[in-house]
């Protein structure tokens, strides 16, 4: 319940503020388990994504994030999988899958963290460690405008345009089956963030597009 309080709130909020705007929501899945993985930019992308869908999702976020102000306070009540030791918790792997087990879905930032440069960051291996044993769907989306609104070490919001753009769901049902090894792990984290990179090149192209008329 307080789950779709705060989507709703931060909605809202973001339609308000930041002229928050959805393409591609046709995509997410409207029932069973599923990873919804994304750039990171800023503090605001967990809540950006879940208010993109009305499909509930659970986060992974490092333990320290909830001991901040405000942003720690959300995160503790909005279906947080807090991590220990960044990089090395088991324990967040096997409640992630049991997660999805339970057909639940699942917000994932490949890079593990956000950008200093607005530039997308290669993908983690576990990611692609979470998708070969969870062998669940990955629905890619591009977050565009978080990095200018809410930019790393500042703490006031600037009104800017804030928009998601979701594509089709990747079945890595090939790779699934392959060797389980490091490498193929990172080809899945690779294939994601390539999938995360072409929405990026998409917009951009149409933004271009759009302007020249």
């Amino acid at each position: 319940m307080f789950y779709f309080i705060i989507r709703w709130s931060s909605l809202v909020f973001f339609k308000l503020r930041l002229w928050f705007k959805v393409e591609g929501g046709e995509h997410v899945p409207s029932k069973g388990a599923f990873i919804f993985a994304a750039n990171h930019s800023s503090y605001l992308d967990p809540l950006l994504l879940a208010a993109s869908t009305s499909q509930p999702l659970h986060f992974i976020a490092r333990i320290k994030l909830l001991s901040y102000p405000v942003i720690g306070w959300i995160l503790k009540h909005a279906n947080t999988i807090p991590v220990k030791n960044h990089g090395r918790d088991l324990s967040v792997i096997k409640d992630s899958l049991r997660l999805l087990a339970k057909g639940k879905a699942l917000g994932i930032f490949p890079e593990g963290t956000r950008t200093k440069d607005r530039k997308l960051k290669k993908a983690k291996s576990g990611v692609g460690m979470l998708v070969y044993m969870a062998k669940v769907p990955v629905v890619p989306a591009y977050i565009e405008g978080s990095f200018d609104a809410l930019p790393r070490r500042v703490r006031t919001f600037k009104r800017h345009p804030v928009r998601v753009y979701i594509g089709k769901p990747i079945y890595f049902t090939k790779e699934c089956a392959g060797e389980q090894t490091k490498e193929t792990y990172q080809r899945i984290s690779d294939e994601i963030m390539r999938q995360i990179a072409n929405l990026k090149r998409d917009h951009a192209f149409l933004s271009a597009e759009t302007a020249g008329k």
